[in-house]
């Protein structure tokens, strides 16, 4: 019987669990809880029902029938999950109708309905049979726009592929990690910094410092504190709740999960919400604009062109027109300067780019991420895990009096000969060494560094039955860690000595933690406070059940006794806590006041490691009675144990690729939480600081810059750098961030070229990417792989994130470089340019000879009175095959050899048509292929024997006969006139496509057949474009329905001549642009 007290005493004092709420919790199981209300339909009012974070903590655990230790059992898991589901939320109900509506009537679709329904009335086979490619038109367009929006679906999938899928819980009294769609009701979630909340969590244990990004559920920018009370009776308001999808950006916490799957908060706003809305990409933006002012365009000549008939032909020729006719030739006004073929070339221009960023592993979340590449004009990276290769290790360990490097370190622990200090402290053998009243101290301060590193950690080893401490075999220090990069590398560190030193090894399991507060960025420290845990032992048995009975200062007594093996361990940046130390342990354990001569030599080491690359730690110990309401008072009188230089060696591709960044015209600048020295040490080697001499705050303050920059002399969008001025450099810390205002701002930016944010916080990150994009109309990108650098990828124009950074990296950006490649950036930048210039080209190739001279040939017929010299059937064929076909072509053009030398696109000033443009496509090519077009129309005619006057002017004495034809016979010459000016259009499409392939380059230097600027996708598109036109002529089932019918050998040559003629003339036209740059010519090239 006493044994069976005995374990049982042993199994609570283990669990924590007092008899009394064991009875209760199996009361509970045993009866039936109270009737729910009845659950309502409406997503709202089940979210407006939340209750749980307004009862305390205690009843949570009874509510969910979960304990804080515990956790759940694995038959209450099988049932809940059973009962539940999987912790999936539902994709939002597709309205598929509505996407099919928004692809057949959107874009240019809309003007090809009203032309379709009207040609066709009244509806006979023979006129839908005419007006069949009308239809054509629709449903390419309408299967191109599905297919961007089935792709850029695939993309957002992908993106949500990378979020982590794992979630720590305690169960069975042990924390494990688990697919986070296994979770479920009552689990108990342990959550960490950089973590995404699995489900929606009721908070019952947290650090101090924890805060959540709730932006992507409530939008809030700003970090919201955790609590573990009610701050507010909405559900959405309170801070003691923890919702699906959002993240911790700071400290820890364990959560009770009240709602998973589409029962979370996040799961019933998406029902709410349903499909989301479409919205257009800043590319689309620009071509929805120019597609509107084709359309006002083309709408407004179709209104001229009725009225021209109303008070003009219909009174002045009559019989000419009828209403009919005069409405299907005023639509025919506006399909032909409508570019048809436009839409279609633009989903294939951005399909093919977004291909080519795949094959290099960069992942976008839309479109417009693409084509906003091309404008940075400057690049904001953090360091670590960005720059360098996040792969940390402990390169240096220092005491006072002596540094050694961490292998030789290790392996002195190991039994080995003693490693030789790489340097020694001569004065500190003089000073009187006091040895520490406790027994820590007692022993050398190899010990005392090895259990700081362990304990004051927030790393732990990764496992699926993870324990709730970062306790491992020392067999295995190669196993796997979850944690920060720089924890990782101390506890990689820590178990290495564990591995070779078993005294050290048992001292380490001698402490339990008590109290935690986590690393972050704004602190820059971590502490841990522990306990002896035979000290706390011996108190609890010599208290035993007698507790109650015992005089208040018998109690004083255990709680001073326990006090005594409470130990603070504190570890962080030597710049931030070396004010709170008064004591400094040397190598033999022994403990001596911290002079300034000491302190002096300890900032000499940090300064020389720096400056080196170095990541320096400093470790503390404070041995005192600690109450946890003061410690954040007791960071002062800490005894200093030891230095930790940690280095991050550059990724091997990052000096290569800045070199081509800052070609390319675009400032780098670097944005990180570390030391100082570190930062430009590490911006030297990867190329961000290429000057000898580096400026600081001071001088941006000298009384030389501000007399050269005045404040308010500079407009916003000129505040950058000349470039004439030469390259200067600047490195500033967090303080000085902190300090400047808007004109200190205006002289940095304007001023220098080179710039090192060193010790800046998430905040400060967030400051300097707006005040950068507040100036000189910059285009800011920024990249970054952590929890901190989340505001700033957000503030961004457009964040890019490391694939192997954190959720809430990747949540924020709007690239994601899954092979965590660095050089991919400049060929995202290249990317990003590339499909600017191939569509500008692909735009400059359709108007002239799809929009420019289809319209012309309708006007003659309109106007003139002329016999339309192209049919709408060869239009319609011409824009959206020929047309189409040969732009896949300029879609596949490589980059031009200036391409990332120019400098930057300004997004807010530099359009994708502009004057340049529409002056190339109507005064200059346009102005070339209509006349050759239409004077191939007239030499048939007049082979036929009527002249020009004969054919042009002719209005209503076409009708019947005209000059002794038959109407028969000169419907034979329309027909097959009209194919010979279709056919002059497809050929003269050579020399223009040969012409736009490059902006200054001669065809002599970019052949398309060898050579840097080969591209073999322009001879098949030609020969397949001419097979389309062979087709069209000698088709039978085209030549019965669409009157199409072959034509005279000889017109089939002098198109390549107009061809040729057009290439020389803008070979000219280029010769002219290179030789005299500044020339009236040059300023109006495209």
């Amino acid at each position: 019987m006493e044994k069976t007290l005995s374990r049982s005493t042993e199994r609570e004092r283990q669990y924590g669990i007092q008899i009394g709420y064991r009875t209760l919790s199996i009361r509970v199981d045993e009866r039936e809880l109270p009737e729910k209300p009845k659950k309502s339909k409406d997503p709202a009012d089940a979210i407006a029902a939340i209750d749980v974070h307004l009862i305390p903590s205690d009843q949570v655990y009874t509510r969910y029938s979960c304990h804080p230790t515990v956790g759940l059992e694995a038959a209450a898991i099988q049932r809940r999950l059973k009962l539940d589901g999987k912790n999936i939320i539902s994709p939002p109900p597709t309205k598929y109708w509505l996407k099919a509506l928004n692809y057949v009537f959107g874009g240019f679709n809309f003007l090809m309905w009203i032309a379709f329904v009207v040609t066709i009335s009244p509806p006979s086979l023979s006129h839908i049979l005419t007006h069949a490619p009308q239809m054509i038109v629709i449903i390419v367009s309408a299967t191109f726009y599905a297919l961007v929006d089935w792709n850029a679906s695939r993309i957002m999938k992908s993106i949500k592929s990378l979020i982590a899928e794992e979630a720590s819980v305690i169960r069975d009294g042990q924390q494990q990690l688990i697919p986070a769609n296994e979770i479920v009701v009552g689990d108990i979630v342990v959550l960490s910094t950089g973590e995404r909340v699995p489900a929606d969590l009721r908070i019952v244990q947290m650090s101090s410092d924890l805060k959540f990004d709730r932006s992507s559920l409530t939008g809030e920018s700003d970090m919201v504190p955790g609590s573990l009370d009610s701050t507010a009776d909405n559900a959405l308001e309170t801070r003691n709740l923890a919702l699906t999808s959002t993240f911790v950006t700071q400290g820890t916490c364990h959560g009770v999960v009240f709602a998973t799957g589409d029962r979370t908060v996040m799961g019933r706003l998406v029902s709410m919400s349903g499909d989301t809305k479409f919205k257009l990409t800043t590319i689309q933006k620009e071509i929805w604009f120019f597609t509107k002012v084709i359309s006002a365009v083309a709408l407004s000549l179709f209104c001229l062109s009725l009225l021209l008939f109303g008070v003009w032909l219909r009174t002045s020729y009559p019989g000419y027109d009828t209403v009919s006719t005069a409405i299907v030739n005023s639509i025919g006004c506006l399909t032909a300067f409508v570019p048809q073929g436009l839409p279609v070339c633009v989903a294939l221009s951005l399909t093919v780019i977004a291909r080519r960023m795949a094959k290099r592993h960069v992942l976008v979340k839309n479109l417009a991420t693409i084509e906003t590449l091309g404008c940075i004009s400057v690049l904001c990276s953090d360091k670590t895990g960005t720059l360098t290769a996040g792969k940390m290790a402990v390169e240096s360990v220092a005491f006072l009096d002596a540094a050694y490097n961490a292998k030789d370190f290790i392996a002195g622990c190991s039994g080995a000969p003693p490693p030789t200090p790489v340097a020694t402290s001569a004065s500190s053998a003089s000073q009187t060494r006091s040895p520490s009243p406790t027994t820590l101290s007692s022993a050398n301060a190899v010990h005392v560094l090895h259990i700081i590193a362990r304990l004051c950690n927030g790393a732990k080893f990764a496992s699926s039955q993870d324990s709730s401490t970062n306790e491992r075999p020392a067999q295995d220090p190669e196993c796997m860690i979850k944690g920060d990069p720089t924890d990782t590398a101390i506890l990689r560190f820590a178990t290495s000595l564990s591995a070779v030193d078993s005294t050290a090894r048992e001292n380490v399991e001698k402490y339990a933690k008590a109290f935690e507060i986590p690393f972050n960025s704004k602190n820059k420290w971590m502490m841990t406070v522990v306990r002896d845990a035979s000290i706390t032992a011996e108190v609890d048995e010599a208290g035993g059940v007698e507790n109650e009975k015992k005089e208040p200062q018998q109690c004083e007594q255990q709680v001073t006794k326990r006090q005594e093996g409470t130990w603070m361990f504190v570890k962080g940046a030597p710049d931030i806590l070396f004010p709170a130390c008064g004591t400094v342990m040397l190598s033999d354990g022994s403990v001596i006041p911290l002079g300034q001569a000491e302190r002096e030599k300890l900032a000499a080491m940090q300064n020389e490691w720096s400056s080196g690359g170095q990541r320096v730690l400093v470790l503390y110990v404070l041995g005192h009675p600690l109450r946890s309401s003061f410690l954040y008072k007791d960071l002062h009188s800490l005894t200093l144990v030891g230095l930790v230089g940690i280095r991050d060696p550059p990724r091997e591709d990052v000096p290569s690729a800045i070199e081509v960044i800052r070609r390319a015209g675009v400032r780098v600048f670097m944005v990180t939480g570390d030391f100082k020295l570190t930062a430009v040490a590490i911006a030297r080697q990867v190329g961000i600081v290429t000057q000898q001499q580096i400026d600081t705050i001071a001088d941006v303050r000298s009384s030389v810059l501000l007399g050269k920059f005045p404040p308010g002399t500079i407009p916003a969008p000129l505040i950058k750098p000349s470039p004439d001025d030469p390259v200067r450099s600047l490195v500033l810390t967090g303080e000085d961030v902190a300090s400047l205002t808007p004109h200190d701002w205006d002289i940095i930016l304007s001023h220098y070229t080179e710039l090192v944010f060193a010790r800046t916080t998430p905040d400060q990150k967030m400051r300097i990417v707006e005040s950068i994009k507040a100036r000189g109309d910059n285009t800011v990108a920024v990249t970054g792989d952590g929890v901190n650098d989340a505001p700033a990828l957000k503030a961004a124009d457009i964040g890019v994130a490391m694939g192997a950074g954190s959720d809430v990296a990747k949540e924020a950006a709007a690239l994601v470089l899954l092979k965590n490649d660095f050089a991919s950036i400049p060929v995202a930048i290249e990317m990003g340019r590339l499909v600017f210039d191939n569509l500008k080209k692909v735009t400059l190739y359709l108007m002239p000879l799809g929009s420019y001279t289809e319209f012309m040939a309708v006007l003659s017929n309109v106007l003139l009175g002329m016999q339309i010299p192209l049919s709408s059937y060869l239009q319609v064929c011409f824009s959206i095959t020929n047309d189409v076909v040969m732009s896949i072509s300029l879609m596949h053009e490589k980059a031009e050899a200036d391409l990332m030398l120019r400098k930057p696109r300004n997004a807010r000033t530099d359009r994708l048509t502009d004057w340049r443009l529409f002056f190339q496509i109507y005064l200059f090519v346009g102005l070339m292929a209509w006349p050759c077009a239409m004077s191939m129309w007239f030499v048939y005619m007049h082979q036929q024997g009527l002249g020009f006057y004969d054919v042009i002017l002719v209005y209503n004495k076409w009708k019947g006969g005209w000059k002794g034809y038959t109407a028969d016979q000169l419907q034979t010459f329309v027909d097959r006139g009209q194919c010979v000016y279709y056919v002059t259009m497809v050929f003269i499409q050579y020399g223009s496509l040969l012409a736009i392939r490059n902006r200054r380059v001669s065809i002599l230097r970019s052949n398309p057949l060898w050579g840097p600027r080969r591209n073999l996708f322009v001879p098949v598109c030609m020969v397949g474009t001419a097979l389309i036109a062979v087709v069209n002529l000698y088709g039978l089932g085209l030549q019965t329905v669409f009157s199409t019918t072959p034509i005279p050998g000889m017109f089939w040559g002098p198109p390549f001549a107009f061809a040729l003629g057009i290439l020389c003339v803008d070979e000219a036209r280029k010769a002219c642009v290179r030789a005299r740059p500044n020339s009236f010519i040059a300023k109006m090239a495209w």
